[in-house]
């Protein structure tokens, strides 16, 4: 599958943020989104998926956020907020921060 523009700038962002997250190859959909997963210290498995209609989700177990996808959205601080929750799960901490809430 081919990302779609949004997608392709969010993984762009991401993979400059963790490399890490950049050495296995994104799972695409049919939408032009991606899936790709990481573990958190607990053993866990973190996931981030993106829709091309502008929005990520970040997610770990039943607990997830969204970031993005609403008409006053800016992509630079959805992606930032993205990947700081990312940081946070992976630092094995409770990826919700300021105004993101667990659902």
């Amino acid at each position: 599958m081919e990302l779609g523009d949004y997608s392709s700038r969010f993984l762009a962002a991401l993979v400059g943020a963790l490399p890490k997250l950049g050495e296995q190859a994104p799972a695409g959909s049919e939408d032009g989104g991606f899936t790709v997963t990481f573990l958190t210290p607990s053993g866990a498995t973190g996931w981030v998926t993106t829709e091309e209609f502008g929005r990520v989700t970040v997610g770990s177990g039943s607990w997830h956020a969204h970031f993005g996808g609403w008409a006053d959205s800016v992509d630079a601080h959805d992606f930032e907020q993205a990947i700081g929750c990312i940081r946070r799960l992976m630092a094995g901490e409770n990826g919700a921060s300021g105004d993101v809430l667990p659902l």
